[in-house]
């Protein structure tokens, strides 16, 4: 057995044993779409959104479950993904608290409000001047996705919207 599929196979009973995970395991472990993150527990960072908010990230996951959207202004599949992640807080806003984060790299304030009023984005956004969530949820390229638990668990992390989350909100909300 390679270190790889036994790391999975870790992850995999971890996430079984925990009954609050059990809703998003068909999502968060199909190698198919998932890139699970090697940390179990997201790290409690200060968000600060553009329009001025200001909030703890563990003060959101401990409501409900968070989908952080790391993108770009001039991501190509930012822009593709962007509507969906949109809808989603539109339709499952009260299942699911959709966090936005501009990486901040060849982009301005400027071109990132733009984006948004383009996009009709209404849920919060932080320009990650300082890559503060950027690095430590090792985002390296854009769009990056990430689920969080209502512990604060890493339930999905991947370049790939996460297709059927709507199904298990659904389900469990």
């Amino acid at each position: 057995m390679t270190g790889i599929t036994l790391r999975r196979l870790v992850v995999a009973a971890t996430l079984t044993i925990t009954a609050s995970l059990a809703a998003w395991l068909p999502f968060a472990s199909s190698a198919q779409q998932a890139n699970l993150a090697g940390e179990v527990l997201a790290p409690d960072l200060t968000f600060h959104a553009a329009d001025g908010e200001t909030f703890s990230l563990q003060q959101r996951w401990e409501k409900k479950p968070v989908l952080l959207y790391f993108w770009a202004t001039w991501c190509p599949y930012c822009k593709k993904a962007t509507p969906n992640v949109t809808a989603l807080h539109h339709d499952f806003g009260d299942s699911i608290d959709v966090l936005g984060i501009n990486v901040a790299i060849n982009d301005t304030q400027e071109k990132m409000h733009a984006y948004l009023h383009d996009y009709g984005v209404d849920f919060p956004v932080m320009f990650d001047a300082q890559a503060e969530l950027t690095s430590e949820f090792m985002v390296t390229g854009t769009p990056v996705f990430v689920v969080l638990s209502q512990r604060g668990e890493i339930l999905y992390r991947s370049h790939r919207y996460p297709a059927g989350i709507e199904s298990v909100l659904v389900r469990n909300f």
